[in-house]
């Protein structure tokens, strides 16, 4: 009985970690980067499925939040030590209906859904490398933003 349950426990927990989807990270965005405008085929390859990337949120579009920028730094501008972003460091966030977000430009956020990469022109929003579209959002609580090195 104990190792039924013990057997049952095991395939539970590895259902759990199949549903996660992969999580992006923003250096792996910027290490895909070519010179031509074009991605590596490694970040091609999570095109069409959904991922997971920890960003701040820039306000670009809709003030309900149905569209915005997913960035590396705040809003609020970036830090003394920091170099502007581009677009290696942007994904463009087309959220699913119905978004319900409190805002915080310091705060952290979770976006998952079904990633896009190459080079896009759209004529509202104009080029974009990355997008993520059907977004979930939601606060990334506890996120690591800062590399602490011993």
């Amino acid at each position: 009985m104990a190792a039924a349950l013990g057997l049952i426990l095991v395939e539970v927990a590895s259902l759990a970690l199949a549903e996660e989807p992969p999580r992006l990270t923003f250096a792996q965005l910027v290490d895909s980067m070519r010179a031509n405008f074009d991605v590596t085929q490694q970040i091609k390859s999570y095109a069409g499925k959904d991922v997971e990337i920890q960003g701040f949120i820039v306000p670009a579009g809709p003030p309900d939040l149905s569209f915005f920028l997913l960035s590396r730094v705040s809003a609020l501008g970036n830090y003394c030590c920091e170099v502007p972003t581009g677009q290696d460091e942007t994904v463009y966030v087309f959220a699913a209906k119905g978004l319900k977000l409190a805002y915080d430009p310091l705060r952290v956020y979770r976006v998952r859904g079904t990633f896009e990469a190459g080079k896009q022109v759209d004529r509202t929003y104009g080029v974009s490398m990355f997008r993520i579209r059907e977004a979930r959002v939601e606060e990334a609580v506890g996120a690591k933003i800062f590399r602490v090195t011993p």
